[in-house]
């Protein structure tokens, strides 16, 4: 969809970049478009190479979604497909986690925690799995 690598290694190892990362950060600054390829879209008249924009653009936030960081946001498997075909919205692209050391981390109990407030109705456990 968008022609770079899944990791993009050319400013050096500690600078590496995931194509996840570079995505979410541009949808959710609304430059869903910098993340498109462009020779995918339909700029020379041929519908027969069609790739509308607004099904790049759906595939592109389905992709982050299943992707996210935390496997309890991600869609099912059937969500995902339902959402690729058009049968149903695709939600709002949630928030990444604050980071474990980041001041508004707030920790509960030894087996609960919250992640941040765009997330406070969500609690994980222990055992909830983490990329």
């Amino acid at each position: 969809m968008c022609g770079r690598k899944a990791l993009d290694l050319s400013s050096g190892p500690p600078h590496a970049i995931l194509i996840t990362d570079w995505a979410w950060s541009l949808v959710k600054a609304g430059k869903i478009d910098k993340v498109l390829d462009s020779s995918l879209l339909n700029d020379d008249g041929d519908s027969s190479t069609a790739n509308p924009k607004s099904i790049m653009e759906r595939f592109v936030l389905v992709g982050i979604l299943c992707a996210h960081v935390m496997v309890a946001l991600r869609p099912t498997i059937l969500d995902a497909l339902k959402m690729l075909e058009g049968d149903i919205e695709v939600p709002a692209i949630p928030d990444r986690p604050t980071p474990l050391g980041h001041p508004s981390f707030s920790r509960g109990d030894n087996t609960t925690f919250s992640i941040s407030p765009a997330l406070s109705v969500l609690q994980l456990h222990s055992g909830d799995m983490l990329r």
